[in-house]
C-alpha cells in the first residue's frame, strides 16, 4: 500500500530561488531512495508562492528511513532557514 509524504512550504522573502533548489535537492535524495517510486516538486496554479514536495514510497518504513538520512535532515534543517513558519508536512497511505 502505497505512503506518501508531502510538504508545503512558502520560502522567505528573497530566498525563493534557494528554497526551490533546496526542494529540488531533497525531492532528488528521496527519489533515490530505497522504496520511493516517485518524487516531484510543485508549484500551485495560482500566486500563493507555495511550493510543494511529494513522495510517494512503498511503505511507512522506507519512508521513514529516507526521512532519517543525514543527507536528508541535513537539507531539511536548510529547508527551515529559507522557508516562512507555519509550513505543512503531511503523510498519507492510500486506500
Amino acid at each position: 500500500m502505497p505512503y506518501i509524504r508531502l510538504s508545503i512550504a512558502r520560502p522567505r522573502r528573497g530566498e525563493e530561488k534557494r528554497f526551490e533548489e533546496v526542494m529540488r535537492k531533497l525531492a532528488a535524495v528521496a527519489g533515490e531512495s530505497a522504496g520511493c517510486q516517485a518524487s516531484y516538486v510543485l508549484k500551485p496554479n495560482d500566486d500563493s508562492g507555495d511550493i510543494a514536495r511529494i513522495a510517494i514510497y512503498d511503505e511507512e518504513a522506507s519512508a521513514e528511513s529516507a526521512a532519517n538520512s543525514q543527507t536528508i535532515l541535513s537539507l531539511r534543517s536548510e529547508m527551515h532557514l529559507v522557508c516562512e513558519p507555519g509550513h505543512t508536512e503531511r503523510a498519507f497511505f492510500s486506500i
